[in-house]
């Protein structure tokens, strides 16, 4: 997941085999982590990489948690 993928879900990238399917599969996932507050982890977020997702503005917003380590 890159970060641009929450404003634009619908936009895709080279290493998406599949583009349509990548997007349907992207908005389903961040649709459902906004509703039930689950985390996401993923590679391509700012350090710690770990977000809950927020919607704001008709687009998915990170919102990245805290990591107290």
């Amino acid at each position: 997941m890159f970060q641009p993928g929450f404003e634009c879900p619908d936009w895709h990238n080279g290493f998406d085999h599949d583009p349509e399917e990548s997007a349907r599969v992207r908005i389903r996932l961040l649709t459902e982590l906004a509703a039930n507050g689950g985390q996401l982890v993923a590679t391509h977020l700012p350090f710690p990489s770990i977000c809950h997702v927020a919607v704001a503005d008709n687009a998915f917003r990170f919102v990245l948690v805290v990591w107290d380590y």
